[in-house]
């Protein structure tokens, strides 16, 4: 006995544990496609990270397939929270188009982006994987479209143009953070971003004429 007492921590419920064993998996799963890929990431290398025995993984969910479409689903979620945050604080800035842009731009070389975007490109070619991670993929579109929306941000081009220019950044910023894998040039980057803004402030100017 130390003569002093001691502070008992409560036991976690089965349900916090299968949480934090769901967690795990999770993490260890988006780390592992970010920087090994789709293909390579094998439950092997998914538990290995996390810490557990493939056993751990099999109890919480079927199939490896499975683990992959809930970390699909954590990811749009997470960058979902993230994009709308960064649209909120947008406000009535000068420089919102700008701040906008930089914030797309560096999100597209995030992990967790690389991960969702191999995730993409495994499911060109497998069915069933595309067929399970559509509806959560279109219900992130249409949430991160709305937030842009919100903003007033393309507030200057007309209704049926918000949507196209918004995914013309994305797909542009998307391609170059996969590009930029293998063929490194921060200066480029930063000149096709003002680029980008200049060509999207002049066409404003355009199209209010």
């Amino acid at each position: 006995m130390t003569g002093s007492a001691e502070i008992s921590r409560p036991r976690r419920t089965q349900q916090e544990r299968r949480a934090a064993t769901v967690g795990k998996l999770i993490e260890a799963t988006i780390a592992a496609i970010g920087e090994v890929g789709y293909q390579r990431t094998t439950v092997q290398e998914i538990c290995g990270r996390a810490g557990l025995s493939v056993g751990a993984m099999f109890r919480q969910f079927d199939s490896r397939l499975d683990l992959i479409v809930r970390t699909a689903e954590e990811i749009v979620t997470r960058q979902t929270a993230a994009f709308t945050g960064v649209m909120e604080q947008l406000g009535d800035q000068a420089d919102s188009l700008d701040t906008a842009l930089r914030f797309l731009q560096a999100a597209q070389s995030d992990n967790i982006t690389h991960a969702l975007r191999e995730i993409y490109l495994a499911a060109r070619s497998d069915a069933e994987l595309r067929a399970r991670i559509a509806p959560t993929v279109e219900n992130y579109y249409d949430e991160i479209v709305a937030a842009v929306e919100r903003t007033g941000v393309l507030s200057r081009y007309p209704q049926r143009l918000r949507e196209p220019l918004f995914f013309l950044a994305l797909h542009l910023f998307s391609g170059q953070a996969v590009v930029r894998g293998v063929y490194q040039r921060p200066e480029l980057d930063e000149a096709v971003l003002r680029l980008i803004e200049d060509m999207m402030q002049n066409y404003a100017e355009a199209v209010d004429e």
